[in-house]
């Protein structure tokens, strides 16, 4: 920007203004015809949006090998009593549901993970 600023000051200094004003509009004149000749030549790409996205994991088509197990497993178990009463017959006392515990992968008992094992 400094360079238009300095060549007005100067073209106002020796009262060239006229000049100045047609040899800045021959240059945008020239620019612009420049510019629409390159975009003429270009072929205009429109990238859209990705008919599908693509989800993490196994694909739902996706046949399992004989490793993967049919089923989740449950994080349920279920806690079932027996206890006799007075008349001797078993009644199952409760069926309720508990999350099962994790456990170590190291000690096999629950309480602490792998990283933080006291047996280790």
């Amino acid at each position: 920007m400094g360079y238009a600023k300095k060549a007005l000051d100067l073209a106002v200094q020796t009262d060239k203004v006229d000049e100045f004003v047609d040899q800045v509009k021959y240059f945008i004149e020239n620019t612009k015809a420049e510019l629409s000749e390159q975009q003429e030549n270009l072929t205009s790409m429109h990238i859209g949006d990705p008919l599908r996205v693509q989800h993490k994991g196994r694909q739902p088509n996706k046949y399992k090998s004989c490793g993967e197990s049919q089923r989740k497993k449950s994080k349920y178990i279920r806690d079932i009593t027996n206890i006799t009463n007075k008349n001797c017959k078993e009644v199952v006392e409760s069926q309720v549901d508990k999350k099962r515990e994790r456990h170590c992968k190291k000690c096999d008992q629950p309480g602490h993970y792998a990283p933080r094992c006291p047996n280790a």
